[in-house]
């Protein structure tokens, strides 16, 4: 054999390092005894993963993890799984490689079934800073409604920076054909979607049936109290009459329903109430903003919402109340009261976003993190993420999340976990949502 078809055979018979795989965001729709889960597995830069299981769990995985769950979820036999992780990670034994394989398929079957479909993340449930600049981006974006030609843009590039999960933020006379439009865009793109408001602009003929076609994932419905007067007080004239048939069209059309509880002095001093009534319509899912004044403001000012030197106690109170209860929930950050607006138009307006795994995006592509004052850390539609990402906006929150934050006055608060609820520099503020 000459020395050139020598090197030729040596070429075609050394075998190739493993390709490794990109950052993005990976879709599945995974079925196991006639359960169908849809997972998202997005991969992190640094080869960290988050695995999504039909947006209600979620789990951190190293880099071995992602390279079992990406391949077991493409359909390969664990055998060959396994040989291909002993190829990637020299030096691991095979005794060690097939006790983690084990353990993944295990992860991935107990994932198969959660409850619903409403995502509840807080920090403490994830182990994770989720804003480390290793990973690629937020869970999930909230998206103020608006015409196709508008949301259809930010959608696929929400897909395209790795942001699984979109929230739509419904205004007053929310128009139903965006809704359904927006909804339908998502789930072509495989994002997990919902949409978010309250009643009065949610209960339109047929809009729930025609949302459960289109693919929406979960409703959340802004609900401030089990009484009436209360409610419409802050939600509008009306408002509290059609809770209960709406809640009926989510569970008949098989939609997840969250309640989304504005705490207030008003609707404190009956949320155990509240959150028993939406339990007995089949509620499940909460999330609680509240509306804070800063240390100083007078009571005019004020009207009516918290103080700040009274958070960690009232927090204590709702989350007690809530284990109780025995509900999932999720803390969106707390929104500083602008008495520029009355109570009732900043709870209808709603926190900025969906929690601090969120992140907020406006029509026109800007981009704002879940904390702090209204700062535009960049446009998603005209800058790179990496620069956005690495915005002096983000850098901000990301040294207030990573401080610590946990005191001896309130050890064990979920609430604390992104920051100190009475601490001024962690609230939202300047617009919030998308309902008044």
């Amino acid at each position: 054999m000459d020395k050139e078809r020598l090197l030729s055979w040596m070429l075609l018979k050394r075998r190739k390092p493993p390709k490794p795989i990109a950052p993005g965001l990976y879709p599945y729709l995974h079925e196991e005894d006639g359960a169908i889960t849809r997972f998202h597995l997005r991969v992190e830069p640094d080869g960290q993963g988050m695995l999504l299981a039909n947006a209600a769990a979620a789990a951190r995985l190293n880099p071995t993890g992602v390279v079992m769950v990406k391949e077991l979820l493409d359909g390969e036999p664990p055998d060959d799984v396994l040989n291909d992780v002993l190829s990637r990670y020299k030096g691991a034994s095979r005794e060690t490689v097939t006790a983690d394989l084990q353990r993944v398929r295990g992860l991935l079957s107990s994932l198969t079934s959660p409850d619903d479909n409403y995502p509840i993340i807080n920090f403490n449930e994830i182990k994770v800073n989720i804003f480390e600049s290793q990973l690629l981006a937020p869970l999930e974006a909230s998206v103020p409604l608006a015409e196709p030609e508008k949301i259809v843009p930010i959608l696929d590039k929400l897909w395209d920076v790795g942001i699984p999960h979109v929230t739509f933020l419904a205004p007053e006379q929310a128009d139903a054909a965006q809704m359904i439009r927006a909804i339908e865009r998502a789930e072509d793109l495989g994002l997990i979607a919902g949409v978010r408001g309250r009643a009065t602009d949610l209960h339109q003929d047929g809009l729930l049936a025609n949302l459960a076609q289109a693919g929406v994932d979960h409703v959340t419905v802004l609900y401030a109290a089990a009484d009436a007067e209360v409610h419409d007080a802050l939600c509008g004239i009306g408002d509290h009459a059609l809770l209960a048939d709406l809640y009926a069209a989510i569970e008949t059309n098989e939609v997840c329903p969250v309640a989304e509880i504005p705490l207030v002095e008003s609707t404190l001093d009956i949320l155990r109430e509240t959150l028993n009534r939406l339990l007995d319509v089949g509620v499940h899912n909460f999330s609680f903003f509240a509306i804070v004044a800063p240390q100083g403001m007078g009571n005019e000012e004020r009207a009516g919402a918290l103080t700040a030197q009274a958070m960690p106690q009232t927090a204590a109170w709702v989350e007690e109340i809530a284990h109780q209860a025995d509900v999932r929930f999720i803390w969106q950050p707390p929104v500083q009261r602008d008495p520029r607006l009355t109570l009732a138009e900043q709870v209808r307006q709603g926190p900025r976003c969906s929690g601090d795994a969120a992140v907020r995006i406006e029509t026109n592509g800007d981009v704002i993190p879940p904390r702090g004052p209204y700062l535009k850390a960049g446009n998603l539609l005209a800058d790179p993420w990496l620069m956005i990402w690495g915005n002096q906006a983000f850098v901000r929150y990301r040294e207030r999340v990573a401080a610590p934050t946990r005191c001896t006055d309130c050890p064990g608060l979920v609430i604390c976990e992104a920051d100190c609820p009475r601490e001024q520099s962690g609230w939202a503020q300047g617009v919030g949502g998308a309902l008044a």
